[in-house]
């Protein structure tokens, strides 16, 4: 597991990945339950269960490293399994590891584009690798969706360096 020091961009990874309160971490929720209650029958269900349940848990716990490991044996086992994709997705925001991050969101993305809550922790990324202009189209894309963005987050990248406003048209932004 890495450590970090305490810096305003850690305060708004911690706020993205563990105390947001949203319509779109219900939404995972309910998607989990879905998915396993349907997943049941599916041949290698259960052992990638058994493993993204580990690995969400391990994740919890600060274990970066072991919840990737455990993540990636559920989506070897089932490819298309979108949540594991997300806390895999997660996981490496948490390790720093940038592009893989935003690789297995947009999977995430690709498998079930209505778990809004995927296009937040992907712009989240994008804002972090300055990537403003795809941050923005994360943000628009989530909100069409439902998905609520915490204010500070919207604020930050709207303040972002070389940026002086939002694009016109982006949902959740007063100007």
């Amino acid at each position: 597991m890495s450590t970090r020091q305490s810096n305003p961009l850690n305060n708004l990874i911690e706020d993205s990945l563990f105390t947001r309160m949203t319509s779109g971490v219900t939404k995972v929720a309910l998607v989990a339950l879905l998915g396993t209650i349907i997943g049941g029958g599916v041949h290698g269900c259960k052992e990638s269960k058994d493993y993204y349940d580990r690995g969400v848990a391990r994740l919890e716990k600060g274990e970066s490293d072991a919840a990737i490991s455990d993540l990636t044996k559920a989506i070897e086992m089932r490819p298309r399994f979108a949540l594991a994709h997300f806390y895999r997705g997660r996981a490496y925001l948490r390790e720093r590891e940038y592009d893989k991050a935003i690789s297995d969101l947009t999977e995430t993305i690709e498998i079930n584009p209505q778990l809004v809550v995927a296009y937040s922790e992907r712009a989240m990324v994008y804002y972090i690798k300055k990537e403003y202009d795809k941050a923005w189209e994360d943000v628009r894309e989530g909100e069409s969706l439902g998905q609520e963005f915490s204010q500070g987050f919207l604020k930050a990248l709207r303040e972002a360096p070389g940026r002086d406003k939002a694009p016109r048209g982006t949902p959740g932004i007063r100007r």
